[in-house]
């Protein structure tokens, strides 16, 4: 008489490995927030604060050059990118932890893919947001 009961599988030390790989890309995002408030400290200290910067924007932006709010623009998006990334890695460390039955099912199959698109999103977002604030003269 066969065993209807499908086999165990072992996961071996996979969880580990990814976990430390979200682990490690969290802190790559951190050393760039951290250099990108660096240079936007550092470009709001260094400004003069003179009246208007001949863009037209000096009443809207309360006297600030365009150059600083587009870095404190840069700064803010890439604290919210890592945040987000944040989220996705413990997300997907708890899933991957719990076991992989869940996984295995066709139920769950949307969330791991959802949280690695969303990752994804926040990792080119925050790319994209490094060159903004390297064009800026970060």
């Amino acid at each position: 008489m066969a065993s209807s009961v499908a086999p165990v599988r072992d996961p071996g030390l996979q969880p580990e490995r990814t976990a430390l790989s979200w682990r490690r890309t969290i802190m790559s995002a951190v050393v760039a927030d951290l250099l990108i408030w660096r240079g936007w400290l550092q470009t709001l200290t260094g400004f003069s604060g003179g009246p208007d910067t001949g863009l037209g924007l000096g009443g809207a932006l309360g006297g600030y050059s365009a150059h600083v709010v587009g870095m404190g623009v840069c700064a803010a998006v890439a604290a919210l990118t890592t945040i987000v990334l944040v989220l996705c890695a413990a997300a997907r460390i708890r899933l991957l932890h719990s076991g992989v039955a869940p996984l295995e099912s066709e139920g769950h199959i949307a969330v791991p893919a959802l949280i690695v698109r969303t990752a994804s999103a926040a990792i080119v977002t925050l790319a994209a947001t490094t060159v903004c604030a390297l064009a800026l003269g970060m």
